[in-house]
């Protein structure tokens, strides 16, 4: 008996079969690597809204205590409770000021507005939110910007107490 050779037949298809399982799988990881871009562009965009807001809430903040600077009793201390105001800028003489009016979106995105809230103190003079004795010369302001993104609406609300403390 002489040598046996055994030769090994490959199936025929079988490299038409490995292309699409490697085209398929291929197929699904750039599927997945776009999808993770897109969502991470997504969130880089609400991100960076909800910092703006953040910064335009507290600037508001920041020109309300200018304006208590300036002058409490011409600002701020003839403002009604619980009513929206705005504030509005004038270029020409460079000055803020509080309006009821909406003036607008600023960067055509977001709206910019506050309430004033009474303030109550105990006889140990702190603030309460209950009973007490209202306080004529302290007020408390909630300033809010709100913005829609992609049919989501989103506020960011900021507050603090400013009191008459220059006696203006």
């Amino acid at each position: 008996m002489g040598p046996t050779s055994l030769k090994l037949r490959r199936p025929s298809g079988f490299g038409l079969l490995e292309i699409v399982i490697a085209v398929s799988i291929i197929g699904a990881v750039v599927f997945a690597l776009s999808s993770v871009f897109l969502m991470s562009n997504k969130l880089e965009t609400r991100a960076s809204n909800q910092i703006r807001a953040n910064f335009l809430a507290e600037e508001g903040l920041e020109i309300l205590r200018f304006l208590r600077d300036e002058s409490w009793s011409g600002h701020l201390a003839n403002l009604n409770i619980a009513t929206t105001y705005y504030l509005s800028f004038n270029a020409a003489d460079s000055a803020r000021k509080i309006i009821t009016s909406n003036p607008g979106l600023i960067d055509g995105l977001f709206a910019l507005s506050f309430v004033v809230e009474a303030v109550n103190r105990d006889v140990s003079d702190n603030i309460v939110t209950s009973g007490g004795s209202p306080d004529a010369n302290t007020k408390k302001f909630s300033v809010s910007v709100s913005w829609q993104e992609r049919g989501v609406y989103s506020t960011t609300t900021l507050s603090t107490y400013l009191s008459d403390i220059f006696a203006n």
